[in-house]
């Protein structure tokens, strides 16, 4: 059963998710960290590579912390280390100058991610992460606070549903449209381009089991956020980013956490979440739950922001933490979340934290945030989308796609009722849900 304790917090920088950090020339989202600490109570920290890891600690330790004071978040299960000892990647060509071939879609291993608890040999034998420690006493600390801490999945357990539910997105227009809007949307906000265009798809079948996805712009000439060149395979990247945010989902369910992201993956998640809740109101599950929004500005530091720049260190990060009890309460009890409330313990954590002067932060999140409502109120919330999501969403999507989209369904609010803080709004998924 979900309590809301404890979160699941991604914290790797990239097309993905925390593109403004990417966009900065780091690997590694060390603020969202810092914010997740404030509300959960226990954090699942995940990385992709060993590099990241790596990069993670030394920024921590730059930031403020020792390695005592890390080993001994791990100690305390404050932080523990979820990994997928596989990578999900697409297998492209480059056709031409206008246009990429996406051969597939795959959960990959290499022989060391196949052995038994690999994330030892993988990340912890890694040489750069051990250059990052002053003395081998101090390293064999860390390792010794990581025992037991590791959460280690391999790509038999999640199968390749969620790679079918994405393809199934990724080939339908208004679907596929969407997710790559989101990437777009974000490219212009960081690179400070304007209005973003509005993007649209058409999707033909060219021949059996092949399809041409055609943008209205060419997503090949977006401009790279990190260095000045332009994105030539950024046609793949909607598809990734969705497989990215099933995995994510996947996560949340099996383990019974909450999520905490940042744009583009977090959409993409809100509108998978979405479409599970109706999907389980259309299928007349035991459990109808109504996906909601809370969005509201609140007196207090944008933590993200200021630990990214240095400006805040983490034993300052864990001071406020330490006063932010009542916001951690605030979530986990489900039968009474007063907004009201929730902005006074802002405002309270704030001034006792020495913040007097700050601007308005606008929190969002998103998921069951009250309890499950049963026949016209559910249709009502959804925008009266229900009972046709079929054609609309799931048309496309392979049998094991829609078998991944019906295990969620079928699971909230019977003991997953998930949480996630990021950037979603309902409007779009459930227009085009309509």
């Amino acid at each position: 059963m979900s309590d809301h304790s404890v979160a699941f917090v991604p914290l790797g920088a990239g097309y993905h998710q925390s593109m403004d950090v990417f966009a900065r020339g780091r690997a590694i989202d060390t603020g969202l960290l810092a914010e997740s600490l404030i509300y959960y109570d226990r954090i699942l920290l995940h990385v992709d590579n060993p590099v990241q890891f790596s990069q993670l600690i030394s920024l921590l330790i730059q930031q403020g912390l020792s390695v005592v004071d890390i080993a001994a978040l791990f100690r305390d299960e404050v932080f523990g280390i979820f990994n997928f000892a596989f990578t999900t990647n697409p297998y492209v060509d480059f056709v031409s100058p206008e246009s990429i071939r996406i051969h597939g879609l795959y959960n990959i291993q290499d022989q060391t991610m196949q052995l038994p608890d690999s994330f030892s040999k993988r990340f912890l034998e890694f040489g750069p992460l051990r250059e990052g420690f002053e003395n081998a006493a101090q390293f064999d600390q860390f390792i010794a606070s990581l025992e037991g801490r590791v959460i280690e999945v391999k790509p038999d357990e999640i199968g390749s549903s969620a790679i079918d539910n994405a393809y199934g997105d990724f080939l339908n227009a208004e679907r596929s449209a969407l997710m790559a809007q989101e990437l777009v949307n974000e490219i212009y906000r960081i690179k400070a381009l304007g209005k973003p265009p509005k993007v649209s798809v058409e999707v033909n079948e060219i021949e059996h089991g092949q399809f041409r996805v055609d943008w209205n712009i060419p997503l090949n000439q977006l401009p790279a956020i990190e260095i000045e060149t332009n994105i030539k395979a950024a046609g793949s990247l909607p598809l990734s980013t969705a497989v990215e945010g099933n995995k994510y989902l996947w996560v949340s369910d099996r383990l019974n956490c909450d999520l905490y992201l940042v744009r583009p993956i977090s959409a993409m998640v809100g509108d998978k979440l979405f479409e599970a809740a109706e999907t389980a109101l259309r299928s007349k599950m035991r459990t109808r739950n109504v996906i909601e929004e809370l969005e509201i500005q609140v007196e207090f530091p944008d933590l993200r922001r200021q630990v990214n720049l240095d400006n805040i260190d983490f034993p300052e990060v864990l001071k406020i933490r330490n006063k932010a009890k009542k916001f951690r309460q605030w979530l986990q009890s489900e039968a009474d979340r007063d907004r009201n409330a929730l902005l006074a313990y802002h405002r309270e954590v704030a001034k006792e934290s020495g913040f007097t002067k700050v601007a308005r932060k606008t929190i969002k999140l998103f998921g069951v945030l009250g309890g499950p409502v049963v026949g016209a109120s559910v249709g009502a919330a959804l925008g009266g989308a229900a009972g046709v999501a079929g054609g609309a969403a799931l048309g496309t999507a392979a049998s094991k796609g829609v078998s991944y989209l019906a295990d969620r369904a079928a699971n909230i609010g019977a003991g997953w009722k998930p949480v996630v803080f990021g950037d979603w709004y309902s409007t779009k998924i459930s227009k085009l849900l309509k």
